[in-house]
């Protein structure tokens, strides 16, 4: 697998998994191949997994905690993202927290 620098991180492979498809938004796959599919890519070099709470109301996420059970694999990167729509300066803070903290809850991760 090709891999590309991703910013002053480690490089990044060419391809990710993107959480929509795990999330179940874009058709009817199950919890099970969602799993699988995460295995697969990663055993086939992928090593950055794109998700956010909005994927499948937290499906992707939860998808990626059970596949791993916690323990991401050496190498293998999570991002995230949140939604914040228009909301006034003060409560950004509050809001990014609540997210991450949700994330990580289902990714069953300490840290993004």
């Amino acid at each position: 697998m090709k891999s590309h620098p991703f910013g002053t991180l480690a490089p990044v492979s060419a391809l990710t998994v993107g959480g929509g498809g795990l999330g179940m938004l874009w058709g009817p796959t199950t919890f099970d191949e969602c799993v699988a599919t995460v295995h697969a890519a990663v055993a086939g070099g992928i090593n950055l997994l794109d998700l956010a709470p909005r994927y499948g109301d937290g499906k992707a996420e939860d998808v990626v905690g059970e596949a791993f059970a916690g323990h991401l694999p050496a190498g293998v990167r999570v991002t995230s993202k949140c939604n914040l729509g228009e909301v006034a300066p003060a409560e950004i803070s509050g809001i990014l927290r609540q997210s991450i903290e949700g994330s990580l809850k289902r990714l069953r991760l300490s840290r993004l």
